[in-house]
């Protein structure tokens, strides 16, 4: 059976959907949809288009972000730099609070010892 016009359209444009689903769309078998693809130069690995950047990458999205690789790993740094600057924070927190009890505590035995010989 000779393709119409509107079958290899839907050929170009959906060849990133693979060989089997564009066969169950148009009716005719996978040998043949792979046939007319490399006839017109087409490939048929199965492609997906990330929602976020829009790139056509040729591994499934991820099923926690629905992005590809590279989006996925670019919020993941953003998630670990946020924790990052959220922990230096609590570390300079924590060395404020060091330091002035250090001072308090040399403060009262500076004290300690000037009463001490004060009384001498």
């Amino acid at each position: 059976m000779k393709w119409t016009t509107r079958e290899i359209k839907y050929l170009e444009e959906h060849a990133g959907d693979g060989a089997a689903a564009i066969a169950d769309v148009l009716g005719r078998s996978v040998r043949s949809v792979e046939s007319q693809a490399r006839r017109f130069g087409l490939s048929l690995r199965r492609s997906w288009q990330c929602p976020k950047c829009g790139m056509r990458v040729h591994t499934p999205l991820s099923p926690k972000t629905g992005w590809c690789v590279a989006c996925t790993r670019e919020l993941r740094n953003e998630r670990i730099a946020e924790e990052v600057r959220e922990l230096q924070e609590e570390v300079r927190r924590e060395e404020r609070v060091n330091r002035e009890r250090q001072r308090l505590y040399s403060a009262k035995h500076r004290a300690k010892k000037k009463l001490k010989n004060m009384r001498k």
